[in-house]
């Protein structure tokens, strides 16, 4: 019930369901965050802010648009300007598909984890381009492997989030004018994701996106 509810408030806020799914994930990963937090390229004010529960002793927002009024300024493309074994958690949400070299951006996150500390990203899939101002990637769960053992990290979890329907969902948002009919269209896309068999989920799986968490 608390799962309709959630996308009953995020449609009527304006959200996708690629927004509210990857953010209800977020809800269930990002639990008692403590110590240094970063949350690289969040912009001002994100929706996901609503569904984590972190507890930082520092918090630091890091983007490169100064208008978002970041605790630093800082290019994700260029080397971080944080010293080595420097944060306990690090976010990347929704912004690994915008970078220009995503491996680079991962060694310097794993350069300035602790021993132990955790990356926590979202990787969208089946998505529109969204240049902002660019956009690059979109990565396979077997490219996002790829990815993080090429990066340096060895122990990761990658969890798809929603599946054809909501994917298709998600494509139509656009024709659907009216909050009201669109809540009723994921509601639909939801349940019918659920009636999908396995074995065609793990063979040929078609999320939204997908959840990671690595730890260092």
């Amino acid at each position: 019930m608390s799962y309709l509810v959630n996308l009953y408030k995020e449609t009527y806020r304006g959200k996708t369901i690629a927004r509210t799914l990857l953010n209800l994930e977020i809800s269930k990963h990002v639990q008692n965050v403590g110590g240094v937090v970063i949350d690289l390229g969040g912009g001002k004010n994100p929706s996901y802010e609503r569904f984590w529960h972190i507890r930082p002793e520092k918090f630091i927002r890091v983007d490169i648009d100064k208008k978002t009024e970041p605790d630093v300024t800082a290019d994700l493309n260029k080397p971080l300007p944080f010293p080595d074994n420097y944060a306990d958690a690090i976010f990347l949400f929704n912004v690994i598909y915008i970078l220009e070299s995503p491996q680079k951006t991962l060694w310097e996150i794993n350069r300035i984890l602790k021993s132990g500390g955790k990356l926590f990203i979202t990787s969208p899939f089946v998505f529109n381009e969204a240049k902002e101002p660019s956009d690059y990637w979109r990565f396979t769960s077997e490219g996002l492997e790829k990815l993080f053992k090429e990066s340096g990290f060895n122990n990761y979890f990658i969890t798809p989030v929603g599946e054809r329907f909501s994917a298709a969902a998600y494509l139509i948002t656009p024709f659907l004018f009216f909050w009201p009919i669109k809540f009723l269209f994921y509601a639909a896309a939801i349940v019918l994701d659920k009636m999908i068999p396995k074995k065609l989920k793990l063979k040929q799986p078609c999320p939204i996106g997908y959840f990671i968490e690595a730890i260092k």
